[in-house]
């Protein structure tokens, strides 16, 4: 499959509520900034992206995974909803479990920044309803718990200087305009606390955030947006519909669109089999690849584009001047990725397993 182009359009657009997809559909990414894929990430035997070289057995259902240099965390899904879910660490290279850390949140998003790990979860446990984590990567205890002017969502990022995180996806009724999934906040890991609240431009929401040196990237219903440290926006693209996942590269961001919606409506009922490619420099632009099914995860690194498409996993070659799609042959259900150099970890959508894919 191939990209179309065509010119892209700025508009107002309203915000929207955000309903989880089934069917194995991710939801975004937390990174670290420039902490979350380096030069020292862990290399593959070789760059083909092929197919799985390792796979390692979790203690419970994977989720979210994060790889901070040679170490990969991984979050697991408490055995029922609420419940006290877990972190493992695994050394990258060999694959080897090295802790386990339990939870007291069913854990929904990581980040790494500033010498701690940074977890949203969901909980009935009122003491953590809201809150953002803060937990000592070497010990996981939880050494902070911060809370905002409104309850803290599940979206987080890290930039170089600040911590960004979505607001809950509450509302009074009949009121979406409203929805704290309009606004990011901003915290300072000096003090602990929310310095910033920024309301996304045209009504906007946070479905997924990206940190890049200073800035911040959000993609969600209605629109990509990228901010300043001071909450500036930098830069707006509207989306007609519903942007899931975001990935960077070079002149560009990548956004998987799994659903349609025009102002104002919200509903989840329109499907759209999209991976759009937004750029950012030069010509403003989005280029549309049609899919076979709804998107899940996208991420990159390295110049290399995966996403979780047409019943699988696919990665592209983002230098290419017309990108095309080209299929990883895996014999699982492929869910959330962390790519590095030549590969990337995937978590596995039907069992307890990850796997490394080169």
């Amino acid at each position: 499959m191939r990209l179309r182009s065509k010119q892209a359009a700025i508009a107002c657009v309203p915000c929207a509520v955000v309903i989880a997809i089934g069917c194995g559909v991710a939801v975004g990414q937390a990174k670290s900034g420039s902490q979350a894929q380096t030069s020292e990430s862990p290399s593959c035997p070789s760059s083909s992206g092929a197919g799985v070289v390792q796979t390692v057995r979790m203690p419970g259902r994977p989720g979210f995974l994060l790889l901070v240099k040679h170490t990969l965390w991984v979050a697991i899904a408490s055995a029922r909803p609420s419940g006290r879910g877990a972190l493992v660490r695994i050394d990258a290279r060999s694959g080897r479990v090295q802790r386990l850390f339990r939870l007291p949140v069913n854990p929904y998003q990581l980040a790494f920044g500033f010498g701690s790990l940074w977890v949203t979860g969901e909980t009935t446990n009122r003491r953590y309803q809201g809150r953002l984590l803060r937990i000592d990567p070497s010990t996981g205890r939880v050494s902070r718990l911060i809370r905002g002017p409104q309850a803290l969502g599940a979206k987080i990022a890290t930039t170089s200087d600040a911590v960004w995180i979505g607001g809950a996806d509450f509302f009074p009724p009949c009121h979406s305009e409203r929805a704290g999934v309009r606004f990011v906040y901003k915290i300072d890991p000096k003090r602990n606390a929310v310095v910033r609240r920024v309301q996304l431009p045209a009504h906007a929401t946070v479905i997924a955030l990206h940190g890049d040196g200073r800035v911040l990237w959000t993609a969600g219903w209605w629109g990509v947006v990228k901010l300043s440290a001071a909450g500036r926006v930098l830069f707006f693209q509207r989306i007609d519909g519903s942007g899931w996942s975001l990935a960077q590269t070079p002149g560009a961001v990548w956004v998987a669109q799994p659903f349609f919606g025009s102002r104002p409506v919200r509903k989840q009922d329109r499907p759209a089999r999209r991976l759009l490619r937004i750029a950012t420099s030069g010509v403003r632009r989005i280029s549309v690849m049609e899919l076979q099914t709804q998107p899940g995860h996208v991420s990159s690194a390295d110049g290399v584009v995966w996403v979780t498409a047409n019943g699988g996993l696919a990665h592209i070659d983002a230098g290419e001047m017309s990108p095309t799609l080209t299929k990883v042959p895996v014999d699982f259900s492929p869910n959330n990725h962390v790519p590095f150099a030549g590969g990337l970890w995937v978590s596995d959508l039907g069992a307890n397993r990850i796997h490394k894919v080169c």
